[in-house]
């Protein structure tokens, strides 16, 4: 399968959020909301791009500190401070961005033991699976920005880093159609268009220095991580109550029986007949019945694997899973709160770090229930081990005949392996209750944070609690905490769970809400069209700053096509106006384009070059369907290209509609045609190379014909 790089939704309109909330919520009230597009990006430089002024360093601030020097000393290795402050902000980033958990061993996957797989199952469900979810970031991505910009019908942008982590949302003007971005430039353009048919260039400035410094990058990675690590952790707790249920079904089912058998013929009940068989070695017909009929080697196999399974399990789930990733979420969760507590007093990190320490107060919780469900689940393992033993002699006993030869010489030969104190300890305490129920039966509906039994959650009542569980003299018996209401749910992983899941999602929405004023509104720019004007692509560009700026300057281009002519191309630009000092000013270059070609669809090749499908009709009335070239200048003029591709060679395919795509190396052009059931692949790569060699020609032809372009020639030639 491919590689589960995320996974969220649109929420409701008026939350504005990608992911968590549920769609189904207040469907009838407002319309649901879908995705009308998305786009992601790997920005460039983000971070270390760009040198302060007077080449020192800044603190959280922006003031400079005594930390700078002249570019002419040296340091003590006998290089320049210029050469070698690149290494030392080098330096600082790799301290600032290093995994401590990159040398603990790999989380394992989680075996579902025939549990339905629910929403993150198949994450874990595999060893490929969970190390794709957990696997370190590679070191150069710390030098650039992943950028997910996913855009809902609601008219909102959706901004998330490294696919997952919520930065915010920003409202559009309209919905949105088409979104393009560069990346080397801050600038992401979304094109939208309003119920009126009017259409709207949105530009979002995403904060790349911000976004790639190594603070967000660490806050960006650690938020993803406790994400990961808290579905981990849910789904450990799922598969530890569904094994706990199943491998309890067929024994239960199995006493039940037999209960109901004893007390119909008024013969007390199970525990007191097998303590009373253990002791003393006597069968009563309605216990020999049972063993001999009912339970016998067949049955006594399945209850034995089916507990023995359970506990091995439980404790593989307990130690390999849950153990692990508690202490890698308190990695992930202490590295948060020492960055809150070190930025408490500035903006460069608004996050309470009481938030994070509530979080480590649920871990603590959940590790110490943890330590203690192990100890009960190795002493109820050997309490059954030594049950199901003397059981299986029990059945061989009473088949035999209990007294004859057979039965005697097997209870001699038998008991004296037998661990009496461990079987009737299982009897007696753990056969009808398990004491691990408390820990891991699920207490009705799923909790909210502000329900009055998480409200009460603390690692110092659960530390009280877990004493208190050691001194009671049943399972059964009820679990009291003074001043507590539901003593019970602190102990209960299920209930521990959802108050470490309550406790994470207050401390990421906080994150994502200080994230969010990273994001300045977007600036929206109408475009003066006719409703009848077709788009076909929008492209995002850089060019070098007239000033020498380090940082390019955008532009984005807009490709129409009007209604009124099939011939004309509009291609509208968008400048920074640099006559201004507002950088959100912009400069508006419209374009208009003859193309010889009647158009029928246009798609952006390069920053230079766009690619036309078009078609002639010759003399005859024969079309002849053709794909072009025309050349964009910097400040946005247009000038024609070679022909790249004579459809004439294809009979039976009508084209109608391309796209452009691909990687770098390998640029491909689809032309769609026959109502969508027919396509035509060109490599751009080569003919570009074509186009190329025949341009060279193209250009003495032309200056022989005073200047007719390559589309007059194809014209000429069809009517000719």
């Amino acid at each position: 399968g491919g590689k589960l790089l995320g996974r969220g939704s649109v929420g409701a309109g008026r939350e504005g959020e990608v992911g968590g909330g549920d769609d189904d919520e207040d469907e009838g009230e407002n319309e649901r909301v879908v995705v009308e597009g998305f786009r992601w990006m790997r920005f460039r430089g983000g971070g270390d791009g760009r040198e302060e002024d007077g080449g020192g360093f800044k603190d959280d601030d922006g003031d400079d500190d005594d930390l700078s020097v002249d570019d002419s000393e040296v340091l003590s290795d006998g290089k320049p401070v210029a050469d070698s402050r690149g290494s030392i902000e080098r330096l600082t980033r790799s301290i600032a961005t290093l995994d401590v958990t990159s040398v603990l061993p790999r989380l394992s996957a989680i075996p579902s033991h025939g549990m339905r797989s629910g929403p993150d199952g198949s994450r874990f469900a595999s060893q490929a699976a969970t190390d794709t979810v957990f696997e370190s970031a590679k070191e150069e991505s710390s030098e650039g920005v992943d950028a997910l910009v996913i855009c809902s019908s609601d008219g909102r942008a959706h901004v998330l880093v490294d696919d997952m982590v919520k930065i915010g949302s920003c409202e559009l003007v309209g919905v949105p159609l088409l979104q393009a971005s560069h990346t080397n430039s801050e600038a992401h353009a979304i094109l939208s268009q309003t119920a009126d048919q009017e259409l709207h260039l949105n530009t979002i400035t995403l904060p790349l220095d911000t976004l790639g410094g190594p603070l967000l990058h660490v806050i960006a990675t650690n938020t993803k991580r406790i994400q990961n690590l808290l579905s981990y952790i849910i789904q450990t707790i799922h598969c530890i109550t569904h094994d706990y249920t199943t491998g309890l079904q067929f024994p239960s089912r199995l006493i039940a029986n037999m209960q109901a058998e004893l007390e119909e013929k008024q013969e007390g009940d199970l525990v007191t007949n097998l303590y009373h068989l253990a002791l003393t070695g006597t069968f009563s017909d309605t216990m020999k019945e049972w063993l001999v009929d009912i339970v016998k080697e067949t049955n006594h196999k399945r209850w034995d694997q089916a507990v023995n399974t359970m506990y091995t399990n439980i404790q593989q789930h307990l130690f390999v899973h849950l153990k692990p990733a508690l202490d890698r979420l308190s990695v992930a969760t202490t590295t948060l709160r020492g960055y809150a507590r070190y930025h408490e007093e500035s903006s460069a990190f608004e996050v309470p770090s009481e938030l994070f320490t509530k979080i480590l107060d649920g871990i603590d919780s959940l590790r110490i229930v943890l330590q203690k469900m192990l100890l009960v689940v190795m002493e109820e393992q050997r309490q059954f081990k030594a049950f199901s033993k003397w059981l299986r002699v029990m059945i061989d006993i009473g088949v035999a005949g209990p007294g004859s030869k057979g039965g005697v010489e097997t209870e001699a030969k038998e008991n004296p392996n037998l661990e009496f104190p461990l079987l009737l300890k299982y009897v007696e305490h753990t056969m009808l209750r398990s004491r691990l129920a408390r820990f891991v039966e699920e207490k009705g509906a799923a909790h909210a944070l502000a329900s009055p039994e998480l409200s009460e959650i603390s690692y110092e009542r659960t530390c009280e609690a877990v004493a208190k569980v050691n001194r009671l003299a049943e399972n059964d018996d009820q679990l009291r905490v003074k001043d507590i209401q539901d003593a019970e749910a602190l102990v209960n992983l299920p209930a521990l769970t959802a108050y470490l899941s309550g406790n994470v999602r207050v401390a990421l929405e906080r994150v994502t809400e200080w994230q969010s004023k990273m994001l300045a509104p977007p600036t929206s720019l109408h475009v003066p069209t006719d409703p009848e004007t077709q788009v076909l692509d929008l492209q995002v560009d850089v060019l070098p700053s007239a000033d020498g700026r380090q940082q390019p300057n955008a532009v984005t281009r807009l490709l129409l096509h009007p209604a009124e002519t099939r011939q004309h191309l509009l291609l509208h630009s968008f400048f920074p106006d640099s006559y201004t000092s507002d950088d959100n000013a912009t400069e508006y270059q419209p374009t208009t384009y003859h193309h010889r070609l009647e158009t029928l669809d246009a798609k952006f090749h390069s920053p230079t070059t766009i690619l036309i499908l078009g078609r002639l009709v010759d003399s005859k009335g024969a079309p002849c369907h053709l794909v072009s070239e025309v050349r964009v200048s910097a400040d946005g003029n247009i000038s024609p290209g070679p022909s790249l591709h004579n459809f004439s060679s294809h009979p039976g395919f009508v084209p109608e509609r391309l796209m452009v795509g691909g990687r770098e190396g390998k640029r491909v052009c689809v032309v769609l045609g026959n109502e969508g059931r027919m396509w035509v692949a060109l490599d751009l790569e080569s003919l570009g190379r074509n186009a190329g060699a025949a341009g060279g020609a193209e250009e003495e032809w032309m200056d022989d014909e005073e200047g007719m372009d390559d589309e007059e020639r194809v014209d000429d030639e069809m009517v000719g």
